[in-house]
């Protein structure tokens, strides 16, 4: 069987993905955002802002990640319509009902026989095995599968055009130096009460403050930020955008590839 095309739309896939990454670390590498110490009005507590110039462009990544998820969901379609074809299925209304199953639980798979019947009985063995289902069989949990997760975000991207990815602070270091007005004040002061704010990633957004009981002379220091673009899934589950489509691409080649390597067993 010749599965040249579905290949090459993985790749496209993959291409996808790297365009992706590529343009996430692009951004965080210019300079688009600082931060700046602000002392409070009364001197007895001072925070730790955001300044964003440009704002990452988080509706074209969304895009971007809907494209390659949707390249990822129809490349598995593909190949079992492709199956269907080289096994002499010619019917272009049993063609288009073909799609890749995903089920969840037994009685969804056993509603999908109808319409896998025109595929070779091999062929059916193969997607059973692969099924999401098959995880709590054994024990596993739904949640843990990733064509369960490529299922559910090519839903999202189909009903509402992009997947909406958040740019959340992962970590902040900060080693400040705080000035008193006066020695008595830096001695009250002692242990510093510092909160660390989880903030959205948006201009003048709080990242820590800290409370003093001494009047603030100044502030002076180092800070390190660093955020990831997530994806938040229908449940509420989010992700690292490129870490998750870098596992997604994983997973479709590697279940492609064991549907394939039946083909040849079959074709021996």
């Amino acid at each position: 069987m010749d599965f040249t095309d579905q290949v090459g739309r993985l790749a496209r896939a993959h291409q996808l993905g790297a365009d992706l990454s590529a343009n996430v670390q692009a951004w965080g590498d210019s300079r688009s955002w600082s931060a700046q110490a602000l002392i409070a009005p009364d001197r007895l507590s001072w925070e730790l802002r955001l300044r964003v110039t440009q704002p990452p462009p988080l509706a074209e990544w969304g895009f971007r990640f809907g494209e390659a998820i949707n390249h990822l969901r129809s490349t598995l379609d593909n190949l079992v319509v492709a199956i269907a074809r080289q096994s002499g299925i010619e019917d272009m209304a049993r063609l288009r009902s073909l799609m890749f199953p995903i089920c969840d639980v037994p009685k969804d798979w056993r509603n999908r026989q109808k319409a896998l019947s025109c595929l070779p009985a091999w062929c059916r063995d193969a997607l059973e095995q692969l099924q999401p289902l098959q995880r709590l069989a054994h024990g596993g949990s739904l949640q843990e599968d990733l064509l369960g997760i490529l299922r559910d975000l090519d839903n999202t991207t189909k009903h509402h055009l992009q997947v909406k990815p958040e740019l959340t602070p992962q970590s902040i270091r900060h080693a400040p130096t705080v000035e008193f007005e006066t020695e008595e004040g830096a001695a009250a002061s002692v242990p510093p009460d510092t909160e660390v704010v989880v903030a959205r990633f948006e201009d003048d957004a709080v990242l820590l403050r800290h409370r003093t009981k001494g009047r603030i002379e100044s502030v002076q220091g180092h800070y390190s930020f660093s955020a990831q673009v997530q994806v938040v899934l229908a449940d509420g589950r989010t992700f690292g955008v490129t870490e998750l489509l870098a596992a997604l691409w994983e997973y479709t080649h590697l279940v492609m590839s064991f549907v394939i390597g039946r083909a040849a067993q079959e074709s021996a």
